[in-house]
């Protein structure tokens, strides 16, 4: 079976040798202006266009299978070593190790081609905001790669080149980015998209973990001062081990250590109550920490089961919950002698509405197939109609006068709707009795509202604030520290959060005139 097969089969059977071997880090790890480097430049940094970047509704798309192999997308570069093999690749381990000395060649052409300037061309003319981009860790390169991908390292000594090129396309068309850590050093799960083939190696290894956390150092420095990057998240759909918590806590201890402001991701290992819970205890002490969750398969039971639940998890983390990961595709039980195509377009349109209600952003998964023949393609989707043409949901169309137009209009009706707003609280909250601070709700519709207008107004495409909550509570701890009031804060929000939906039923209805 040679060396590679070999290999597979000591790791499935989990030789301690092996896994020592495997997870141990590399000496050297290159300083980190050498990794700045290669991913190249991008426009100095600006906090309040971050905001709008890292904080509206995000409508968005994965890039599947660009920096982090799976051979059911790629099947190109998998079909060499496929066809009539008895043991073919699965993860990017084995086919890097398939590859031998064509590995550099090969995969630097598959970066080079695989997404173009004009993918995020047209994303952006269909109103897509964010993509989410998977990357194994192994695009830091050589002294951050181990096992297999350390054999190969000086297959990825370019990498961090073609994810910046991505970087600059998306700026370019003012489209943020999730940096997705799709695989970490040992594996997460029992996935080919975990970089490894058996099972995963992290949770029981301590060396996969310390440079694990090193990679987040990294990737933090790396990307936490380009603006239009909207988060890192530090695991892909882990498996619910014993050991996660602690690491997530570890992990994000790691990146707060470098930067307070970028949003950390985490992903709620197919047990979203729990760390919808975990999400929500850790706002206070670490800043922005979100939750993404990932649903596939939810026909019958997505208004009924999915969205209440979805709710009540949205409710735990505060509103800071995305849906990371959904498509199209249905069971074929599914569609009972109908047209493919047509059921499944409502089911998407029925995905968005209820995603829409109960999540601060969505991400078709994926962009694209290498035969984009079925509707795990966004792109065939779009193409077929099952998509939305128009994938930004709302009736607001692509900034202009007429956005200007509508700013100008709702701040001349600021002092209206404030008043009638603060008389509606003050009148619910004056007959339960108790001490009240009415001022700290003014407050907080004045900054809601001038919030709305400005992510309306910042960028090309209007953008509506997604993480409301998470918002609104940093607006009202900067108002509290300095006039007053601390428990009161609930009430700075509130207006907030009353600002913020006056005015998006106001710019819906304008125009949709």
């Amino acid at each position: 079976m040679g060396m590679f097969s070999s290999l597979k089969s000591m790791l499935k059977d989990g030789d301690s040798d092996v896994e020592r071997h495997f997870c141990a880090p590399t000496a050297h790890q290159p300083p980190i202006g050498e990794l700045m480097g290669r991913l190249g430049s991008f426009a100095p940094y600006d906090h309040s266009t971050a905001q709008v970047y890292r904080y509206r509704k995000m409508y968005g798309v994965n890039i599947g299978s660009m920096f982090c192999l799976e051979p059911w997308i790629s099947t190109e570069l998998y079909k060499p070593y496929t066809e009539g093999k008895d043991s073919p690749p699965e993860s990017e381990g084995d086919l890097i190790e398939c590859m031998g000395s064509e590995a550099k060649q090969k995969m630097e052409a598959h970066w080079d081609s695989w997404i173009q300037r004009g993918d995020f061309e047209r994303m952006a003319k269909i109103g897509i905001n964010t993509v989410r981009l998977p990357v194994g860790w192994w695009v830091l390169g050589p002294g951050f790669t181990q096992g297999l991908y350390e054999k190969h390292s000086e297959v990825y000594r370019n990498a961090l080149v073609y994810v910046g090129r991505v970087l600059r396309w998306a700026e370019e068309f003012q489209i943020g980015v999730l940096l997705d850590i799709h695989a970490i050093p040992g594996g997460q799960n029992n996935d080919s998209h975990s970089g490894i083939t058996g099972k995963p190696l992290f949770y029981r290894n301590q060396a996969c973990q310390e440079l694990t956390l090193q990679c987040y150092s990294a990737f933090t420095m790396l990307v936490s001062n380009i603006t239009h990057v909207v988060g890192l998240q530090i695991i892909n759909e882990p498996l619910d081990d014993p050991v996660l918590e602690g690491f997530y806590y570890r992990a994000i201890q790691t990146v707060r250590g470098h930067s307070y402001s970028l949003p950390i991701y985490i992903g709620d290992a197919w047990n979203t109550e729990k760390y919808a819970k975990f999400t929500g205890s850790m706002l206070g002490q670490f800043g922005m920490i979100v939750l993404d969750t990932h649903k596939y398969w939810l026909a019958r039971k997505l208004w009924e089961e999915v969205k209440p639940e979805l709710e009540r998890h949205s409710a735990d983390a505060h509103g800071n919950l995305i849906i990371g990961e959904y498509s199209a595709v249905l069971a074929n039980p599914s569609f009972e002698g109908e047209d493919p195509a047509k059921c499944m377009g409502e089911f998407v349109r029925h995905q968005l509405a209820a995603f829409e209600q109960v999540s601060a952003g969505t991400f078709y998964w994926t962009w694209r197939l290498q035969y984009d023949s079925w509707f795990w393609s966004f792109q065939y989707s779009l193409d077929q109609g099952v998509v939305p043409p128009r994938y930004f949901p709302f009736a607001w169309s692509k900034g202009g006068d007429r956005c200007s137009d509508v700013a100008r209009m709702a701040e001349e009706h600021r002092a209206e709707w404030k008043e009638r707003r603060v008389s509606g609280h003050s009148s619910y909250w004056s007959s339960r009795g108790g001490e009240y601070r009415f001022d700290l709700f003014a407050a907080g519709f004045d900054m809601g509202l001038s919030a709305a207008i400005f992510f309306y107004t910042k960028l090309d495409t209007p953008s509506k604030i997604g993480f409301v909550q998470q918002l609104a509570s940093e607006h009202a701890g900067h108002h509290i520290a300095a006039h007053g009031g601390e428990q009161w804060q609930w009430e700075y929000e509130h207006g907030f959060s009353e600002a913020q939906q006056e005015f998006e039923a106001f710019a819906t209805a304008k125009h949709s005139e």
